[in-house]
């Protein structure tokens, strides 16, 4: 553990009394000393006003951001848990915080929270960012962050966990009051942000394990989420060959599984964005993402086992607490993808969170599936599908 900055983990299972079980993680997780930021992840389906007011409770005065969230591990738990807080702090690391609601389009959302929570009092910054995870607008978010922070500061986080039918998913957000009170709000289907200042660099990962398959296309047509050509033809028929899958083989049930095993790599300057296929129109003969695929660009198909995907999650680990320039990892922040899942075995999700651990020798580490990760370190994008983020203190 660093000597200026700490950061370790607690959670609990969600009980009878919701509020008790999210007081007990933040206990367990700040160990009776003062921390500066709660990151909190709740189970979507629990009680999160009584999750607001237990984390609120036991705060002692810290800021809180937090998600709803389906799945989370923390540490070396053998079982995801209801609710998991990160505790960061120690004197070399500054907070602020800040939220958006749904009302504000995503845009302003990202613009407001990162000029709402600026501080460059410190020689290094990363904002933390939890969006709304079903309203597939989160690099709009991501593009609105940027206008105001610039290319110095890295972006990192993943989106809200929820209801994805009704397209609902929920955000927490307090902050400390002159008399070191913490009251947590529940934001639905907004923004929440917190920005860590630090005088010595935090570090980055990300990774997704896949390989390409067969020769590059460029995306001919494509307002953006639906793709409806590549390389001049029907989108979903040069997707099928590339496979060497027969569409009329295969039921809708088969198609969809097909588009979270195999999603399209997104080439930009520096890295690939894995981009996940969530519907084969076998009609129109198009393919539907949820985060955009603008036209012009290249892509190439993806696939990848269940080790491979293992490994992508130790990979991103490991590059994050390479970038701390020779010091120990605190803790480790990471997101995982929720359609990665479709790519383990039922014991799978429990070998990413281990393979997380190993990578982060050791430091606390909290694993949380997400519904798109955020990772902008370089250029003005930064949003991925089936990819693993890390951000290690």
């Amino acid at each position: 553990m660093n000597a200026d900055r700490w950061s370790s983990v607690g959670s609990a299972d969600a009980g009878t009394d919701v509020a008790a079980s999210a007081a007990l993680a933040v206990e367990r997780a700040r160990a009776g000393r003062r921390a500066g930021l709660l990151v909190v992840m709740a189970r979507w389906d629990l009680d999160l006003a009584a999750v607001a007011a237990g984390v609120g409770a036991a705060a002692g005065g810290a800021a809180v951001v937090g998600t709803s969230t389906v799945t989370t591990y923390a540490g070396g738990d053998e079982a995801p848990a209801g609710v998991v807080v990160t505790a960061i702090g120690g004197p070399g690391v500054s907070v602020r915080t800040a939220s958006a609601a749904r009302d504000d389009p995503p845009y302003e959302r990202g613009a407001r929270v990162a000029a709402a929570c600026r501080d460059t009092s410190r020689a290094h910054s990363t904002v933390l960012l939890l969006p709304n995870g079903t309203d597939l607008q989160q690099q709009a978010v991501v593009r609105g962050a940027y206008s105001e922070l610039g290319p110095a500061v890295p972006i990192v986080g993943g989106g809200s966990g929820g209801d994805v039918v009704a397209r609902r998913s929920w955000q927490l957000h307090g902050a400390p009051d002159a008399a070191g009170r913490t009251a947590v709000d529940v934001v639905e289907n907004g923004l929440v942000g917190a920005w860590l200042g630090t005088d010595r660099p935090l570090g980055v990962g990300t990774a997704h394990g896949l390989q390409r398959v067969g020769e590059p296309m460029v995306v001919s047509d494509s307002d953006g989420f639906t793709v409806r050509a590549l390389d001049g033809r029907p989108a979903l028929d040069v997707y099928l060959e590339h496979l060497g899958v027969d569409a009329g083989a295969l039921g809708e049930e088969a198609l969809t599984g097909l588009g979270f095993a195999h999603p399209l790599g997104l080439v930009r300057r520096r890295r690939e964005e894995v981009r996940t296929v969530v519907g084969l129109d076998v009609r129109e003969r198009t393919l539907t993402f949820v985060s955009e695929v603008p036209h012009g660009s290249l892509v190439h198909v993806m696939a990848g086992d269940e080790e491979a995907v293992v490994a992508g999650a130790g990979r991103a680990c490991r590059d994050a607490a390479a970038a701390l320039g020779g010091a120990t990892p605190a803790g480790m922040l990471v997101f995982s993808c929720v359609a990665r899942r479709g790519l383990l075995s039922r014991t799978g999700p429990l070998r990413e969170a281990r393979a997380a651990l190993e990578a982060a020798g050791g430091a606390d580490v909290v694993l949380n599936y997400s519904n798109g990760e955020i990772a902008r370190v370089s250029g003005a994008a930064g949003c991925h599908n089936q990819t693993v983020v890390a951000l290690a203190l």
